[in-house]
């Protein structure tokens, strides 16, 4: 600013201007700028214009028009960069200064991407400038533009034009070329091959444009413009990284990567916040010498004007001076915590979008990596099981019989896991969503006891149930959730109980003509967990742990009980003393079923078939699968067909009479629902059911879209599997 001052002493003084005073203010104006100091550069280049105008100097205008555009661009005053930028084009045309136009037309089209009513037009500057640098074999000026077209074309997923562009600038680019060009240029290739699925040439170009940004930051630190820049370029590559090793399947790389996007955005954002605060403290002092140099002329006329008059003033002068002075103190005390204040708020709400935008990403990485996982692990165990069934019933393997069990319990224990991982990952995510469907409670619940009669023996333990006589026997509510919500209450209760008793009770608590407040008890006689852990056992993992490792567990079960019942907008409740037992209790308001309506049977005795003589057929491209379900079928007296794949099955349909069909999902060549769209162009009676591992919330909206009749989940339980095989068929003939 002083050096500004004094230039416009020497120019009132000296009465001229000369070539030399602007090339000595445009030096000054760009070692301001690398202090941050853009409004004295400003000043400063208001002058060098001035001396370029006097001198007719329309090159060194030009170049000014060029600095003053980019000032405004980093304030981001857009509609002032396009103004001077366009005044440094005319300019630099009049000078006839190829160079200079080439470089006005680069900014002008980089400002005007900003502006959405203009992208047209940057993108016509943005190909002029390349063609002028074209002209006069200007490699490093021809890149600048091809690269922030091929930007913009990525960014607008219009991958083709990209290429277009990015394609000759790599073959202009060297080792030897500018850093900055090179890492933008391997960046933008990366997220060009990763969008058109060519990942070993997009892992290639992310890598190189890794290291070379690692590389300049080593040997740059002191810079904090280059610094920055490099790493936003690195937390984009990693973030693009990230992406490639999802779409390779590789989910624990892709999170991994994202943590380094994650740490380059905040050493980034770092380098930002320093930068801000040095212009922020540049500005305050620019403000803060303006005021004074304008009080003290102030005072000076004061002074002045007090001389001429009376005496007396002179004192009623001082007494408003400091008056003013101290409310002045004051309201700029109270002016620098409220930019404080405004300041750090600003800065916590960035770091929070970052936070959260970064924590969603996590999350949703981690729910299709569970849902991805959870699929392919419940399709072997299908297999796994289901041979291990058919073992323990074969004559042969009778002296085997006790490895078989162990196998089969295992089975289902790493099935109940993956269920219990999948269903939290499901709830957590809001994927949950409570239905409304008729059901008999006490049907219900003698369903979920027989499911659990062989826990009940293992422990020598007796069920006690004790259902209210006032509740309506058929209720509307998700008769499923309930389920799940009571199996993890009577199996703890079970497995936490040896040689004892466990009472469930639902008594009616409020009842009207539409619905019913019902409370259910789930109390045992068990070893009862401690005060001290009865505030943790509802989180994620948490278990009762004792000295002989006695019960094992994975610490969900009563995790997902507490979800499930706050999706009921209802909470669970515990009382339970070492030693004597526990008592588990909620409420749940259902409404009643004031017509006649179909009661969704739980239990899977209540239908009854008078023939077997069934022919199916099961699609699956699993030979283990294949034989599981094949055997199971036939031990029923059912006759089956086998086809290997969607196309097999359409062939088979055609020429033979089937009464119900198995359709996996996912096969090769023509997966289950693409061929149960083409089965019913030309058949649409026959019942298909989807067999298939996929979480039946996931699967049930697309098999019903294409025609599918119901949808078995693998691994089954075996009497509901011929349940919904015999209601399915007995919905087309009578049974």
């Amino acid at each position: 600013m002083l050096l500004f001052v004094c230039a416009e002493h020497n120019l009132r003084a000296q009465g001229e201007l000369t070539s030399d005073d602007v090339q000595n203010s445009i030096a000054d104006a760009e070692q301001l700028l690398k202090e941050y100091k853009y409004e004295q550069a400003l000043e400063v280049l208001k002058y060098a214009r001035q001396a370029a105008q006097y001198n007719n100097d329309d090159k060194n205008h030009s170049y000014i028009s060029n600095l003053r555009g980019q000032i405004y661009e980093m304030n981001d005053e857009i509609e002032k960069a396009i103004s001077n930028y366009s005044t440094a084009k005319i300019l630099a045309i009049t000078s006839k200064n190829r160079v200079l136009e080439i470089d006005a037309l680069n900014n002008l089209g980089r400002a005007k991407l900003k502006k959405p009513n203009l992208i047209n037009e940057a993108i016509e500057d943005f190909n002029q400038s390349y063609q002028f640098a074209a002209v006069l074999k200007d490699t490093t000026r021809m890149v600048k533009p091809l690269l922030n077209l091929g930007k913009h074309y990525i960014a607008n997923k219009k991958y083709k034009l990209a290429y277009q562009k990015l394609s000759p600038a790599q073959k202009l680019i060297s080792p030897k070329s500018d850093a900055t060009d090179r890492v933008k240029l391997n960046l933008l290739l990366g997220k060009y091959y990763l969008n058109t699925d060519q990942l070993d040439l997009a892992n290639q170009s992310l890598d190189s444009a890794v290291s070379v940004a690692k590389k300049e930051i080593r040997n740059h630190q002191n810079n904090k413009d280059l610094t920055f820049c490099f790493n936003l370029d690195l937390a984009d590559a990693y973030r693009a990284k990230s992406n490639l090793s999802y779409a390779r399947g590789n989910f624990k790389k892709a999170y991994k990567l994202l943590d380094q996007h994650t740490k380059y955005y905040n050493d980034a954002q770092r380098i930002k916040k320093d930068v801000d605060l040095q212009k922020a403290s540049i500005k305050f002092d620019v403000d803060e010498y303006k005021k004074q140099a304008q009080k003290m002329e102030e005072d000076l006329d004061e002074k002045e004007n007090e001389e001429i008059k009376w005496r007396i003033s002179i004192i009623l002068g001082i007494v408003i001076i400091l008056i003013s002075l101290a409310f002045l103190i004051s309201s700029y005390k109270n002016n620098l915590q409220k930019k404080k204040l405004n300041q750090d708020l600003i800065e916590k709400n960035k770091e929070l979008r970052t936070a959260k935008e970064t924590a969603e990403q996590v999350s949703t990485l981690k729910s299709q990596f569970i849902s991805t996982v959870s699929h392919e692990l419940r399709t072997p165990l299908y297999g796994v099981i289901g041979l291990t069934s058919l073992l323990m019933e074969n004559p042969d393997a009778k002296k085997k019989n006790e490895y078989l069990e162990s196998l089969k319990f295992s089975g289902d224990y790493l099935l109940a896991l993956i269920n219990d991982v999948l269903q939290l990952s499901k709830i957590e995510t809001n994927e949950v969503k409570l239905e409304k469907v008729s059901f008999d409670l006490k049907i219900l619940i003698e369903g979920i006891t027989n499911s659990l009669r062989t826990k009940q023996k293992s422990n020598n333990n007796k069920v006690h149930i004790n259902l209210d006589e006032s509740i309506d026997s058929t209720l509307i509510g998700d008769s499923v959730r309930l389920s799940q919500i009571l199996i993890n209450l009577m199996g703890n209760a079970l497995k936490f109980t040896k040689d004892g008793n466990i009472w469930v009770n639902v008594k009616c608590l409020e009842d009207d003509k539409k619905s019913c407040k019902l409370r259910f008890v789930v109390k045992d006689d068990g070893i009862g967990i401690p005060k001290s852990k009865q505030k943790d056992i509802f989180d994620n993992f948490a278990q009762v742990k004792n000295q002989n490792q006695e019960y094992e567990g994975t610490g969900l079960g009563l995790a997902i009980v507490r979800k499930l019942i706050h999706l009921h907008e209802s909470e669970i409740f515990i009382e339970s003393e070492e030693g004597k037992g526990s008592e588990f209790y909620f409420d749940i308001t259902y409404e009643k079923a004031l017509k006649e309506k179909e009661v969704l049977l739980t239990t899977g005795e209540n239908l009854s078939i008078g023939t077997t003589n069934f022919n199916l057929l099961v699609v699956d491209d699993n030979k283990i699968n294949q034989i599981v379900t094949q055997n199971i079928l036939k031990k029923k007296g059912y006759s089956c067909d086998i086809a290997g794949n969607g196309a097999d099955a359409i062939e088979k349909i055609k020429v033979n009479d089937y009464d119900l069909v198995l359709m996996d999902i996912n096969m090769p060549e023509l997966n289950g629902l693409e061929a149960t769209k083409i089965i019913r162009t030309f058949n649409s009676q026959l019942p298909i059911i989807a067999l298939t591992a996929v979480e039946e919330n996931e699967i049930r909206v697309q098999a019903t879209a294409v025609g599918m009749n119901d949808v078995i989940i693998k691994p089954y339980d075996t009497q509901q599997f011929f349940q919904t095989i015999i209601r399915n068929i007995s919905k087309i003939k009578t049974i």
